[in-house]
């Protein structure tokens, strides 16, 4: 009998599983079983081990008073017998030698010398997730989940001198008084949360059950304006180009300090020795985390605080203060503040102004925001952002951190398309838990948002399969993965040129549904603080057309950083920013000039900005070739010599070299 050898696609962990106990019986188990046990276990990092290999579908069902043989194991140093090698990637099933046991017909003789006593290689797309093993994952919580638990676990000290602290911060700032609470009033949940910091440092929280407050009762407004990582990207280069200082700072129970509008009533907190009878409860005074309106009385607190500091809020970025005379700018993100400033006075001088105001938390020179981690090199006016903690983060709770590094995030040779119910398992169409899929695609979108640009359009791509995801739509994520791995260092970097203006392109008709997908890089400093990749609303009718309709994106960005850039006085930027390039000749002229009316009669008006936009000078087009065209990363999948070529042109540098050198070192 031969054997079948059967390539295995890369899993999160790969790590080693014992088959001794793998049997092909199936007298006991229904079909469905049968079916689900032969997709391969996931296997997770967090601790997660699978204890069998299953066989394939197809031989699992034996005769009544027949059994299969077991597999032979993966390891053939578990045996100390020797075999044929494969590659790392191939392991080796032997069939029961059972008649029939590949269908319901008996197996047919091959002959003797034929082809099939031989090895064969095949491909079989097999399950990725196992509910078990998925719930499992969701279940690994190294906190507590209640007070109690706290109190009574290893760390019940460190818990219990947080929770205090919490409790004193709670009653400094007034936040509620016991009241009776008014007949047909309702009453809003809350529970204690508890959080072990990376520093090693223990938080617990008050929260409200907001989802319980009552529309139009308990709340109203809810909306808080938060910082654009575009404005911070910008701001970042404009700080390291002049030579500023750049501070940060955290506000200390930051939503405390929040004055609520609406009488609101919470039941009392466990572990509070207050009133507790009957019809008492506690009315909120002051905001608190959970309820609906919380962010939103915060940011209107600090907003009065800088409004009387003789600070102006943009009309770019709600979350963006400057004060022009001591030339101070400040961007909050809730209770994080980043802090720039000509000279430290300055600086010195918003600290304690804030310090007065809030309790704050002085975090000196800028390192992390939001996750994103900075290095700067003062002496050579360079600043580097990039999310190696977060991308490692990832890629362990995914198991990927051992996974074959990979030099592009997808193959510009494989299309992906949209399985349907009725394609075969031949179409590698098999479907994997949506939950799973999604928050994979989510996790990989942080990165992509904060410093890598050049898995915007991998991201793009794969997100439009959310709804039902197939096997090679999660092949596709875990590329994504290995690529993030093998590049976890890299991360924008701005100073190392002068050059800055912007980069419009498209992919004609690339959707599955005949869309074109356009997209967008400007570029300061050398680096690159805005991009976009995205599939257009509407079908174009040829390449002029998809190109003309992605210049009028990008055109609506520039309007968007002028007024930025005036607002913070950087004023000879903002020429450089209005330049656009465009490598289609026929776009750049239709823009200039409107002729061709019979051809471009049904263009949707809204399209036709980039004409005005032109006329009036805002935006200037400019012509680059094809192989100089940088925004071509953000339609389309590119070999490894032209992904490396434009992602280094967008900034993209190892963080921890000097960014000469191979991009890609120890991809494959």
């Amino acid at each position: 009998m031969g054997q079948v050898v059967v390539s295995r696609a890369v899993i999160f962990d790969e790590g080693k599983t014992s088959d001794s106990n793998i049997r092909a019986d199936t007298n006991s188990r229904t079909s469905e079983e049968t079916q689900w046990e032969s997709a391969v276990e996931l296997e997770l990092g967090s601790g997660i081990e699978n204890d069998r290999r299953n066989t394939l579908p197809a031989a699992t069902t034996s005769n009544d008073n027949e059994s299969a043989e077991p597999l032979p194991p993966i390891d053939p140093e578990e045996t100390g017998q020797t075999r044929q090698t494969y590659d790392q990637d191939t392991i080796v099933v032997q069939p029961p030698r059972l008649p029939g046991a590949w269908g319901s017909e008996p197996a047919p003789t091959a002959p003797e010398g034929s082809s099939s006593e031989r090895p064969r290689r095949i491909r079989q797309q097999r399950e990725m997730f196992r509910p078990a093993a998925w719930q499992a994952l969701m279940a690994i919580a190294e906190e507590p989940t209640t007070l109690e638990d706290a109190l009574v676990s290893e760390d019940a000290p460190e818990w219990r001198n947080a929770w205090k602290s919490e409790l004193e911060s709670l009653k400094k700032n007034g936040t509620w008084v016991i009241q009776r609470v008014p007949e047909n009033r309702n009453i809003v949940g809350c529970r204690w949360l508890f959080k072990r910091k990376e520093d090693g440092r223990f938080k617990v929280r008050l929260v409200a059950k907001g989802y319980s407050q009552e529309p139009g009762i308990d709340f109203r407004e809810t909306f808080e304006p938060v910082a654009k990582f575009t404005t911070l990207r910008l701001l970042l280069a404009l700080i390291v180009e002049n030579d500023w200082e750049l501070h940060s700072m955290d506000v200390k129970t930051a939503f405390l300090n929040g004055e609520l509008q609406e009488e609101i009533y919470m039941e009392v907190p466990e572990g509070v020795r207050e009133n507790t009878e009957p019809g008492f409860a506690c009315r909120l005074v002051k905001a608190i985390y959970g309820l609906r309106q919380s962010p939103r009385a915060w940011y209107q607190k600090i907003h009065t605080f800088f409004i009387g500091h003789q600070f102006l809020r943009s009309t770019q970025d709600y979350s963006l203060y400057i004060n022009y005379e001591r030339k101070v700018i400040v961007l909050v993100y809730v209770d994080d503040l980043v802090l720039g400033a000509a000279h430290l006075e300055d600086i010195r001088w918003i600290k304690a102004a804030l310090s007065k105001a809030f309790e704050m938390t002085d975090l000196d020179e800028l390192k992390v925001f939001l996750g994103l981690e900075i290095t700067r090199d003062r002496s050579q006016r360079q600043l580097t952002i990039h999310q190696q903690r977060y991308i490692d983060r990832i890629l362990d709770r995914y198991g990927m951190n051992d996974a074959r590094p990979i030099a592009t995030p997808l193959d510009p040779h494989t299309k992906l398309l949209a399985g349907t119910k009725t394609d075969g398992e031949d179409n590698q169409i098999k479907s994997v838990p949506i939950e799973a899929y999604q928050s994979a695609v989510g996790s990989l979108m942080y990165a992509m948002l904060g410093t890598r640009p050049d898995i915007a359009y991998a991201i793009g791509l794969v997100s439009q399969f959310n709804h039902s995801p197939r096997w090679n739509h999660w092949l596709a994520v875990k590329r994504i993965f290995r690529y993030l791995g093998a590049t976890r260092d890299w991360g924008l970097r701005y100073g190392t040129s002068n050059v800055s203006g912007g980069y419009s392109d498209a992919d004609w008709g690339a959707g599955e549904d005949r869309k074109s997908v356009g997209g967008f890089v400007f570029l300061l400093n050398g680096g690159a603080i805005s991009w976009t990749s995205k599939k257009q609303n509407s079908i174009a009718l040829s390449t002029t057309e998809a190109e003309y309709m992605s210049m009028t994106q990008a055109a609506k960005e520039i309007l968007w950083l002028r007024v930025l850039l005036d607002e913070l006085g950087a004023f000879r930027h903002i020429e450089q920013l209005s330049q656009l390039h465009g490598d289609n000749q026929g776009a750049l002229a239709l823009a200039r000039n409107p002729e061709y009316h019979a051809r471009t009669k049904h263009i949707d008006i809204q399209h036709h900005l980039i004409r005005e936009l032109v006329t009036t000078e805002k935006v200037n087009l400019e012509y680059c070739s094809t192989s100089d065209m940088i925004a071509d990363i953000m339609t389309k999948a590119l070999p490894r010599v032209t992904h490396d070529k434009h992602s280094t042109a967008m900034g993209l540098h190892n963080a921890r070299e000097d960014g000469h050198g191979t991009l890609r070192e120890g991809a494959c």
